[in-house]
């Protein structure tokens, strides 16, 4: 058994039969791949272990049955598919048409973006896999990448014999192996999810995998392994301008000391306090500095 494997059943202890044996059988593909360093194991596992909830979950479970659930996950000012009370009831309990409505010909929108054109489609191609894969144009595509017809027959995509590889493709296609380097499990969450989407999740389960993929050196942290990255640097020198403290070492890796700074600035500019510098909050920096430089 492989390195990678081990370490899968570790923290996966109650993933599904087929997701083992991809991992069993996967050691030359992690090696073609090249997701062979500490780092780049523990990121893609991180991510492969949030979507898949611990390697338990083959396709997106879209059983819902209480409204409030249904409503904060899908509803109005929640989703594009925009629930209303009164659909409720024709879609607790209903898989089917839950997924018809949100990926669907329901959500006319939604389902052009995911290729989704027959009837049908929003259930059929709803998320699947390690790293969920969605919509008719995402098993399209993989299919093509890795030369496996996922259209024809989806359930191929969570066989052992195949459920690494769209994983995988995906990684390779969103250049992920380089953004591991940088142990930036920011760019690599917005990649896999669109957004930041249960990134304290994903956080939560590097933390678990790092020590093994480590050779269980715990005491050696990530970010101080990992490259230097020109954004962190930019952000580092940003803060400091804008008055960080105490003043941060420009070293283009994102540790503690630079997470702490960017919650100070997210609450002097009065955005959302998480640490994180998403979009919103280095446009929020790039203003204050276009300012303090203007004067």
């Amino acid at each position: 058994m492989s390195r990678i494997a081990e370490m899968f059943r570790t923290v996966a202890p109650n993933a599904q039969p087929a997701y083992r044996t991809a991992f069993e059988q996967g050691g030359e593909l992690f090696a073609r791949f090249e997701v062979t360093t500490p780092l780049r194991i523990a990121h893609f596992l991180a991510q492969v272990l949030h979507e898949s909830g611990g390697g338990t979950v083959l396709f997106e479970n879209l059983r819902y049955t209480t409204p409030g659930r249904l409503a904060a996950i899908f509803g109005v000012g929640n989703h594009s598919a925009a629930i209303r009370g009164d659909e409720m009831a024709g879609l607790l309990g209903n898989p089917e048409a839950l997924a018809e409505r949100v990926y669907g010909l329901g959500n006319p929108r939604k389902a052009r973006e995911l290729g989704n054109a027959a009837a049908g489609d929003g259930f059929r191609y709803r998320g699947g896999g390690l790293l969920q894969t969605t919509g008719r144009g995402a098993y399209l595509r993989m299919g093509s990448r890795c030369g496996i017809d996922f259209v024809a027959d989806p359930a191929r995509i969570v066989a052992a014999p195949h459920a690494l590889m769209p994983a995988l493709q995906e990684w390779q296609d969103g250049n992920l192996n380089l953004a591991a380097d940088l142990d930036d499990i920011q760019r690599i969450t917005r990649r896999i999810n669109g957004g930041f989407n249960g990134l304290e999740d994903r956080r939560n389960w590097f933390a678990r995998v790092w020590p093994l993929a480590n050779d269980g050196a715990a005491q050696v942290e990530a970010w101080e392994v990992a490259g230097e990255s020109s954004d962190t640097a930019w952000l580092q020198q940003a803060l400091n301008d804008l008055g960080a403290r105490p003043r941060l070492v420009e070293d283009g890796k994102s540790g503690p000391a630079t997470a702490a700074a960017v919650r100070w600035f997210q609450g002097l500019a009065g955005l959302s306090v998480d640490g994180v510098a998403g979009p919103v909050t280095q446009s929020a920096i790039r203003l204050r500095l276009d300012a303090i430089r203007g004067t």
